[in-house]
């Protein structure tokens, strides 16, 4: 596929990357020129640990999981990628190895920006930079936050700080605040470094001091300065 057949088939879809919304339309064609769309089925792996990337990947629908790999197949998840979010810029940037597996959750389309692309972007576009840089930067601040959250933290805190993140900025639905899980549960359990017993078990203790509802995959939170108290080290 040319240039041309890609820009016409991929500008559409930078419009629904949070990334690259804002751009002038004059952007957004040129990097369009420089993409190209995957379509994955659910358990299909989407890049191996030292694997080499000509680009990054932009989820458009679907989950894919961020994982690091032992020897002996132990598995630490780093992060489930939700539609919106993107993956694998450092590595495609730094022509360097990418350090972590990569795995589609579900039913999972992509669309890889060009990093050769991307490059000359920047040299014409400044502005470009800044939103890059942005989003690097929310990534590390984000692994500051969840390496202090693993090492420091006990596994209540950890939960009760978990669901008040996901609620963060939302306005109430008919059922009041709930949470959706992103993926099993012993998937998300793992982003935490807990193990799925631990983390179904303190879910249930929220649930026994009645600060949320637990159904299968939904946990609605019916108090919001409980998990606050939990999260200071209080239980008042």
């Amino acid at each position: 596929m040319n240039a041309l057949d890609r820009e016409k088939t991929s500008l559409p879809l930078l419009g629904d990357v949070p990334m690259f919304a804002h751009l002038a339309p004059e952007v957004r064609r040129f990097l369009a020129g420089g993409c190209y769309q995957r379509a994955e089925s659910r358990g299909r792996v989407l890049c191996e640990k030292g694997g080499l990337l000509d680009g990054f990947f932009c989820v458009l629908s679907g989950r894919v999981k961020l994982a690091v790999l032992s020897e002996d197949g132990a598995e630490r998840v780093v992060e489930i990628v939700l539609p919106g979010s993107s993956f694998g810029e450092a590595s495609a940037f730094l022509g360097r190895p990418f350090p972590l597996h990569a795995e589609a959750l579900a039913d999972t389309r992509l669309l890889v920006v060009g990093a050769g692309r991307i490059r000359e972007a920047v040299g014409r576009w400044p502005e470009l930079a800044l939103l890059i840089t942005d989003a690097l930067a929310r990534r590390v601040y984000t692994l500051i936050r969840d390496i202090e959250s693993c090492c420091l933290m006990p596994a209540s805190r950890r939960v009760a700080e978990f669901l008040l993140r996901e609620i963060d900025g939302r306005r109430p639905g008919p059922d009041g605040l709930a949470v959706l899980l992103p993926a099993a549960k012993a998937v998300v359990a793992s982003t935490l470094n807990l193990t799925a017993e631990t983390f179904s078990r303190e879910l249930h203790s929220l649930a026994r001091d009645g600060l949320v509802e637990v159904e299968r995959r939904t946990i609605r939170v019916l108090s919001l300065e409980g998990l606050r108290q939990r999260c200071s080290g209080s239980q008042g």
